[in-house]
């Protein structure tokens, strides 16, 4: 658990000054979040510390090439469409 916070606060604190700043941070967490889950149902499916932590220091325009993480930011852009306050809040 205590990665999983590090993660977040990792994201928090690299993603304040880049335009796509709230959307890139809510779908990294989603990336790290998902990924903790396959640790627990899927292990072998499961990618490792290291390899997440390669892929989110990736700007966003090399993270965007991936269909995976378009669809988390798809999925973080209509969580901000429902409630932009929340998501401002959660994200920003």
């Amino acid at each position: 658990m205590n990665k999983l916070f590090t993660f977040f606060l990792v994201l928090s604190v690299t993603s304040c000054s880049k335009p796509n700043a709230p959307i890139e941070k809510c779908a990294d967490s989603v990336f790290v979040l998902t990924n903790h889950l396959m640790t627990q149902r899927l292990p072998s499916e499961a990618q490792s510390e290291e390899a997440i932590k390669k892929f989110i220091s990736q700007s966003f325009q090399e993270k965007t090439q991936f269909d995976y993480y378009n669809a988390l930011i798809k999925i973080c852009e209509n969580e901000n469409q429902r409630d932009p306050k929340k998501f401002r809040e959660d994200y920003e």
